[in-house]
């Protein structure tokens, strides 16, 4: 073989290794960056729009009786996990403030108790969810609030600090 076949040879076989390195790598970042993006969505939950010309907890959505039975729930379902600090402030403004209620409700059935997801009655859920309104300094109303998603939905969490 000649030296020029030989040359030619060599750079078909480099600049094939070249187009397949480049590929592998694009591919790599691709699948990357789409796992990243997929883990982020399953990290935090989904954020949504504010709620159109909807009720906010500024205007007092759940009773005191109501938090106290939240109260009682929270001691003895969700406080072996949580303190109500991880409930309230600035975590809570950042991931909740400006979202349905609904969010927060469907989002407390589906996960908690950690160890028993769904386990607690509606009632009992909603009564949890009256107790980290209160903790977070939300208005006592008249009425209590129902377990009901669908009733939430047209209520917004307003943070009042």
């Amino acid at each position: 073989m000649t030296n020029d076949v030989r040359s030619n040879a060599f750079r078909s076989k480099t600049s094939r290794s070249v187009r397949l390195w480049l590929i592998f790598t694009a591919l790599c970042i691709f699948s990357a960056g789409s796992r990243d993006a997929a883990a982020q969505t399953r990290k935090s939950p989904k954020k949504a729009a504010p709620c159109a010309d909807s009720t906010t907890t500024k205007s007092g959505v759940y009773t005191t009786q109501q938090a106290a039975r939240g109260k009682d729930v929270y001691a003895g379902a969700c406080r072996s996990c949580h303190t109500p600090e991880t409930h309230t402030g600035a975590t809570f403004n950042a991931t909740w403030n400006k979202r349905s209620l609904s969010e927060l409700y469907g989002y407390i059935r589906e996960r908690m108790p950690k160890n028993e997801p769904g386990s607690l009655s509606d009632q009992e859920y909603a009564d949890v969810l009256a107790y980290v309104l209160k903790m977070n300094k939300m208005p006592v109303g008249r009425a209590e609030l129902a377990p009901d998603s669908a009733s939430m939905k047209t209520i917004r969490i307003v943070l009042t600090r």
